[in-house]
């Protein structure tokens, strides 16, 4: 079994077992609240009197999925990070119980005891208990509920979502802008690269002590007289013994490090360090323990913000995937209600707009760009019956991209989730979410429905954006912060009436785009992922809480929803009726959660971004798509500049692995079979599964003794005549030369080509009428007959 799914499973039958077990009780809620109680004493009981820096140490190497530089710890460990903190609030309270007069007791093995036996798996069973409590908490389970509760877990169990390299780029070019880096340092006295320096070199001065800790154990024991002659000497014992009690019970200078080494191994002054270190310094909850607790379980962890523990002059992080979410919240914290805020909104906003056309262009070579258009829309329903010279309301879009019949239009924002949002409390959230979404997803079908209504869009300056070709419009809601399990439950938001159901965009952060933009090797990829990703059945039928766990499914799987059989036959008959074998696929497919799909992308990553510590090495595969036969065909018609290359590639990627080969195979058995009259040969395939999506694909073939120009227009009127007779919008044709068996040309339509009517009639009458047209399964029959025919000549010859 994967092993994500194992843990994923493993954590859902602990939590219906405590489900249940709560359940007996007379009043549940209150079963739960009193588990959690009694859960909170136990931490604190626990430890309590002993020295916090030297428990969080033993805490750490306890719960933490440490690993060499750049492996990827075992999906198991991976909960560490939650348990870690809650155990670390735990520390927080009991610290506050210290008697100042004397001095805490050093980790013990009693203490170790207590933290592997009793507090991980209380803390465990503590983040069960809290999907418990949602679960009982919920006067109905509706989707807006639902998101709530993925919020809520999310700030439980979601830690360091995007790779530090990313978040450490984001965070400088958001806060060290000039203009905003002087605003930073007259509120808090350093600026981003001081922050990020002190705290990733506390760290990984941490990890050099753990390192250091771990040697001198085996220098300890290499040091010893292994053979059975002979007794250690009391010297031997010592050594050994101060050994293994400096690795497993660490004193806070063996724990922790000085303020002061820390900044100057940073490049910092002492004073800036101590700065970084008191503003980043988590501090006793003003509550007792069962409040602290409370607030980690609703999702707005303690330690959020606050990723230190300082004590006498010493310093420690909790775990490093803190660090970039509490320099970002902690900022922007300091920023709000100064007089710096308006300049740090208006950069931030700035900046994501920056970086997605950046992204975009990387996607989609060649594409035209329109940022921050302003545009008319009708005011009135009134206007909206007239022609677009009479719209009188100014909107404004934040991009526009158009390549040939493809459009997209995205918006940014870059609001965060506010804490009582985090918390999963409904209003605010659906405010937040409006804002977030909702807002951007309007933003992005007003302009939408103007192009797809008026086929252009009339400026402020009164010219024109003329988007006749346009056949194809995706909307794209980008976020500056990662939004894991709000953004790909694109299904739970058009049902909580956030989205529309009708019209669902891609909701995606900046960190996601980028990356998909490093993973995708062929623009057609992108086109059919977004194409695939706002399927508004796969938003229910791919359930994921990582947008990067969907697009590494669609690479290896390709993220397809079966259609329904009876509605295409009723939108196309000529492709006769519904086989048993799609009403079977059709029935049976169900919802499923999409696991963990990374481990392939962040051994690539890390192999080329290695960690510090890390060694460098041979790179590693980069994840791709699986391979496609069509791929010629596709970059042939990006490279030679086709009209709608993009699109085209797109439609021929959509076909399972057996079609897009038959598809590959067309070519090759139509020139090597020429027409005895001197004739091209041609094929035509309808694709797709509405007349309104649908294509009309051609492959024809140009005789030895036919001009190639000639065949090649020859092509595209019997592309056109066909595509009319079937009542597609779009189609493409393709011509091979005969004698090299090379394609030499190809064309596109959608209703640019002008034919004279009587010409179209005449040519559609000397179609084969629909009705004499194979159906999917007789085709399918004539392939198996000629591949048991291929099979049986093969067995003859041997």
């Amino acid at each position: 079994m994967d092993q994500h799914v194992e843990v994923v499973l493993n954590c859902t039958f602990d939590t219906a077992d405590l489900f249940s077990d709560i359940l007996k009780a007379t009043d549940p809620q209150a079963e739960v609240e009193g588990r959690i109680d009694d859960s909170a004493k136990q931490f604190v009981e626990g430890l309590v009197g002993y020295d916090p820096l030297g428990a969080l140490e033993a805490i750490r190497m306890m719960t933490l999925p440490f690993a060499p530089a750049g492996v990827i710890p075992a999906a198991g460990a991976q909960s560490g990070p939650a348990v870690s903190e809650i155990l670390a609030v735990a520390l927080l309270c009991a610290s506050a119980e210290l008697d100042s007069s004397l001095v805490p007791k050093r980790v013990d093995q009693e203490l170790c005891g207590v933290i592997s036996e009793r507090l991980i798996s209380l803390a465990h069973e503590l983040l069960n208990l809290a999907t418990v409590r949602d679960l009982l908490a919920a006067d109905k389970f509706d989707d807006m509920a639902q998101v709530a509760a993925f919020v809520r877990n999310n700030g439980r169990w979601m830690r360091g979502t995007s790779y530090p390299e990313m978040q450490e780029e984001t965070l400088t070019g958001l806060f060290g802008a000039p203009a905003v880096d002087s605003g930073i340092k007259a509120l808090v006295g350093f600026g981003v690269e001081d922050a990020l320096a002190f705290l990733n070199t506390c760290h990984q001065m941490q990890m050099d002590q753990f390192n250091a800790r771990s040697q001198g154990l085996a220098d300890a024991f290499n040091s010893i007289d292994m053979s059975t002659t002979h007794v250690p000497t009391d010297e031997e014992k010592r050594v050994a013994i101060e050994g293994v009690t400096g690795l497993f019970n660490p004193s806070a200078a063996q724990a922790a490090v000085p303020i002061a080494d820390v900044a100057t191994e940073a490049g910092l002054s002492k004073e800036a360090g101590r700065k970084v270190a008191e503003f980043f310094a988590a501090s006793v909850p003003s509550g007792d323990a069962e409040e602290a607790l409370r607030t980690y379980l609703d999702g707005n962890s303690p330690v959020r913000a606050h990723p230190l523990f300082v004590r006498d002059d010493l310093v420690m992080t909790i775990h490093p995937a803190l660090i970039a979410d509490a320099v970002k919240s902690g900022f922007e914290d300091a920023l709000k209600n100064s007089a710096h805020w308006e300049t740090y909104a208006a950069h931030r906003g700035k900046f994501l707009e920056d970086r997605v056309a950046d992204l975009f262009r990387t996607l989609v070579p060649g594409v035209t760009e329109h940022h921050g258009v302003e545009y008319f829309v009708p005011a009135t329903e009134s206007e909206a019956s007239g022609e677009p010279s009479g719209y009188t309301k100014l909107v404004e879009g934040d991009h526009l991209f158009v390549l040939h019949d493809v459009a997209f239009i995205v918006e940014d924002k870059a609001i965060p989730l506010s804490d009582r949002s985090r918390t999963g409390e409904l209003s605010p959230l659906r405010r937040n979410l409006a804002a977030a979404i909702a807002k951007g997803a309007e933003q992005a079908s007003r302009m939408k429905q103007r192009i797809t209504q008026d086929h252009g869009l009339r400026l402020r300056d009164g010219s024109w954006i003329d988007l006749t070709d346009v056949r194809e419009i995706h909307s794209v809601v980008t976020s500056l912060d990662d939004m894991p399990g709000i953004a790909t439950a694109t299904a739970k938001l058009a049902g909580a009436g956030l989205l529309s159901p009708e019209d669902i965009p891609w909701t995606v952060s900046l960190n996601d785009l980028d990356l998909i933009a490093q993973l995708v090797d062929r623009p057609a990829e992108f086109l059919l992922y977004v194409r695939r990703r706002t399927e508004p059945k796969a938003t229910e039928m791919f359930m994921a809480v990582d947008e990067l766990d969907l697009f590494l499914l669609f690479f290896r799987m390709g993220l397809y929803v079966e259609p329904d059989p009876v509605l295409v036959a009723r939108e196309m008959p000529w492709l006769g009726k519904p086989r048993l074998a799609d009403l079977r696929r059709h029935r049976e497919q169900v919802p499923g959660l999409v696991t963990s799909h990374t481990d392939d992308l962040d051994a690539w990553y890390f192999s080329l971004h290695t960690p510090a510590g890390g060694e460098t090495g041979v790179t590693a595969p980069k994840p791709q798509m699986v391979p496609s036969p069509l791929a010629p065909l596709i970059d042939w018609l990006r490279d030679n500049g086709i009209f709608a290359w993009l699109s085209i590639g797109a439609t021929l990627l959509e076909g399972s692995s057996d079609a897009q080969q038959q598809l590959a195979d067309y070519p090759g058995d139509l020139t090597s079979h020429p027409a005895p009259n001197g004739q091209p040969r041609s094929i035509a395939t309808p694709w797709g599964l509405t007349k309104e999506d649908g294509w009309l694909l051609v492959w024809m073939t140009r005789p030895d003794a036919m001009d190639g120009e000639k065949v090649v227009q020859r092509a595209h009127a019997y592309m056109v005549a066909k595509k009319h007779q079937l009542g597609y919008l779009r189609g493409a044709s393709f011509v091979y030369d005969e004698p090299t068996g090379s394609i030499i040309g190809a064309s596109y339509d959608s209703g640019q080509t002008e034919v004279p009517p009587e010409i179209l009639a005449e040519l559609v009458a000397s179609l084969r009428p629909l009705g004499d047209m194979d159906t999917q399964a007789q085709m399918t029959q004539r392939r198996r007959a000629a591949e048991r025919a291929a099979r049986q000549t093969k067995k003859k010859r041997r």
